[in-house]
C-alpha cells in the first residue's frame, strides 16, 4: 500500500474498529432523491447496508482495514462476486463499487492529497478488469467532439420547413436537443421547464428546479444552444403559443378526456433526439451499433466541460448533482472512454 492508501488518517479508527456501525452514522446523514432527498429511503438503506456488510465481511476475511483499502482491492472484491451479479442488466458489481466510492468520497474528502484518485474510481479505470466483462455492463456513452459539432452546426441552422406550424414544431425540436447536449439537461427537467426558468440576458442561465424538494441548480448553455433557444424563442412568441410550459405538446392547449394536455411526453424527446441525430448526420458517422440518446447527449455536455479543463466538483455543480460523486463517476468514465 501506498502513502495515498492511507484513506482516513487520523478518521480511521472507528472505521477500521467498527465500519459496519460507523457505515449506519454514516448512511443516516445522506441526503436520498426524489420525494426523499432529506433521508435516505428505507427501502434503499436495506439494500446499501446489505451491500456494505458484504464488501466488510470480503476484506476482513482477509485481514484488509478499510483504512488499507486501494484499487486493488476494491477490483478483487468486484471481481469475487459471482452468481446473480454477472447475470443482472445493470450489473450488481457496478452498483457495489459506487456505494463503496460514495463512502470513500466523503471520507477523504478534507485529507485526500491533490491528484489522489479514489480506489473505487480507479477500479473503474482500471484496464482488463474482468469484473467490468458482466453482461448488460455497457460503457457509458459519449458523442465525438467532431459529433456534437456537426449535431450543433445542425442546431443553429436555418429552418427548413415551409409551413409555419411545422417551422414551430422544428424550432422547438432544435431547441429540445439543444438542451440536452448544450446545456446537460435531463429529459425530465426539459418537459418541466416553464418560460420564466430561462434568462437569455447576459449570463444566458437556466434555472432548474425540483417539484418534489426545494432543490434548484442553475446552469449556463453553450452558445450555440443558446442560439437555438433563442429561435424557439421567437417562433414559440409568433405563434402565439399558449401556456406557460417552454416546450409545450402544440401551440394550442389540447383537452383529452376532459382534462387539459400541455406537456410533451418523455418519450417524444426521445423520438426528436433519434430524428435530430439522424438528420444532422451524425448517425451516419456513429453506426447503427451506437445509438445517442437524450442521456447520450447530457454525457457530452459534460465530456465538453472536461474537455475545458474544468473539475468534476464544477461540472457537479453546472448538472445539478447532489454529489459530487456523481461527477467524479462521469468523469473516470468519460477518461476511460477517450483512451479506449
Amino acid at each position: 500500500m501506498s502513502a495515498h492508501d492511507d484513506l482516513f488518517k487520523t478518521d480511521s479508527t472507528a472505521w477500521d474498529n467498527d465500519p459496519k456501525a460507523t457505515f449506519e452514522q454514516w448512511m443516516s446523514q445522506q441526503p436520498g432523491r426524489g420525494i426523499s432527498r432529506d433521508h435516505i429511503r428505507i427501502s434503499s438503506a436495506e439494500v446499501y447496508r446489505a451491500q456494505w456488510g458484504r464488501f466488510v465481511a470480503w476484506i476482513e476475511q482477509k485481514s484488509i482495514k478499510l483504512s488499507e483499502v486501494d484499487s486493488v482491492v476494491v477490483t478483487e472484491f468486484l471481481e469475487s462476486l459471482g452468481g446473480e451479479e454477472s447475470k443482472n442488466k445493470r450489473p450488481q458489481r457496478d452498483r457495489y463499487r459506487k456505494l463503496i466510492q460514495r463512502v470513500l468520497a466523503d471520507l477523504i474528502k478534507n485529507t485526500a492529497e491533490v491528484g489522489f484518485m479514489n480506489p473505487a474510481a480507479q477500479a473503474l479505470r482500471e484496464e482488463g478488469a474482468k469484473w467490468k466483462e458482466a453482461e448488460g455492463n455497457l460503457p457509458t456513452s459519449f458523442l465525438q467532439p467532431a459529433e456534437r459539432d456537426l449535431l450543433a452546426a445542425h442546431l443553429i441552422s436555418s429552418i427548413t420547413a415551409e409551413k409555419e406550424r411545422d417551422q414551430w414544431r422544428e424550432a422547438r425540436d432544435r431547441a429540445i436537443v439543444g438542451l440536452c447536449v448544450g446545456a446537460g439537461l435531463k429529459v425530465a427537467e426539459i418537459v418541466a421547464l416553464t418560460v420564466n426558468c430561462i434568462d437569455l440576458r447576459c449570463d444566458h442561465c437556466i434555472t432548474l428546479r425540483d417539484k418534489r424538494s426545494q432543490f434548484s441548480h442553475k446552469t449556463l448553455p453553450f452558445d450555440y444552444a443558446v442560439q437555438a433557444l433563442n429561435t424557439w424563442m421567437h417562433h414559440r412568441e409568433r405563434m402565439a403559443t399558449e401556456g406557460n410550459l417552454l416546450f409545450p405538446s402544440d401551440i394550442k392547449t389540447i383537452v383529452k378526456n376532459g382534462k387539459p394536455v400541455t406537456s410533451i411526453h418523455p418519450a417524444t424527446v426521445l423520438r426528436i433526439t433519434e430524428a435530430l441525430i439522424k438528420e444532422s448526420g451524425v448517425k451516419a458517422l456513429r453506426g447503427d451499433a451506437h445509438r445517442a440518446s437524450p442521456q447520450t447527449l447530457r454525457n457530452s455536455y459534460a465530456a465538453a466541460l472536461f474537455e475545458q479543463g474544468e473539475s468534476p466538483a464544477h461540472v457537479a455543480v453546472r448538472m445539478g448533482f447532489v454529489q459530487i460523486v456523481s461527477a467524479e463517476r462521469l468523469f473516470a468514465s468519460w477518461d476511460m472512454w477517450r483512451k479506449s
